[in-house]
C-alpha cells in the first residue's frame, strides 16, 4: 500500500454556536487538505458537544490543479466503542447547502459510486486525523453524552 503524505490546513478561526435543541457548543471549521504542495480537497465540519459523539463532515475534492471539481459529500460521523463509524447523508440532511464555488451536495449515490469523489473514506480519514481541531475532539473521547 502507497503512504501518501497529507496536511490539513486550516482556513480561519473555529466558530462557535449553541445548538438549538440543549444550548451546548457547536464548533465549526474548514480547511484544504494538501498533499505535494497541491490542495486534495476542501472540507468543512460541525463537531456538537455531548451529541455521542457525532460530527458531520463535508468534503469538496480538488482536481490536479487544486480546484474544486463540482461537488460536496457530506458524511455523518459518530464514535462507537473507539471507533469512528461514517454514514454519507442525502442533500436534505446536510447541514450545508451547494455554492456556485463548490457545486451541489452530492446524493448518497453519487458519492459513492460517482467518479466525482475517487477514496472518498481515504480524505474523509485523512480529514479526521490530520484537522487538529477535529482530531484533538476524537482522541480526548469526553465528548460522549
Amino acid at each position: 500500500m502507497t503512504t501518501i503524505d497529507v496536511v490539513a490546513k486550516p482556513d480561519g478561526d473555529e466558530n462557535v454556536d449553541a445548538c438549538t435543541c440543549c444550548g451546548r457548543p457547536i464548533y465549526e471549521g474548514r480547511g484544504a487538505l494538501e498533499s505535494s504542495g497541491s490542495d486534495v480537497a476542501d472540507y468543512w465540519y460541525r463537531w456538537s458537544e455531548g451529541h455521542e459523539a457525532r460530527f458531520i463532515l463535508a468534503i469538496s475534492p480538488c482536481n490536479d490543479h487544486g480546484e474544486p471539481r463540482g461537488g460536496v459529500a457530506v458524511i455523518s460521523a459518530r464514535i462507537d466503542r473507539g471507533n469512528i463509524v461514517y454514514s454519507v447523508v442525502e442533500p436534505a440532511d446536510s447541514p450545508w447547502t451547494g455554492t456556485s464555488t463548490f457545486g451541489p451536495i452530492l446524493t448518497r449515490e453519487e458519492a459513492l459510486k460517482g467518479p466525482l469523489v475517487p477514496d472518498l473514506f481515504n480524505l474523509v480519514d485523512a480529514i479526521a486525523a490530520n484537522e487538529q481541531r477535529l482530531s484533538s475532539r476524537i482522541l480526548e473521547g469526553h465528548n460522549v453524552a
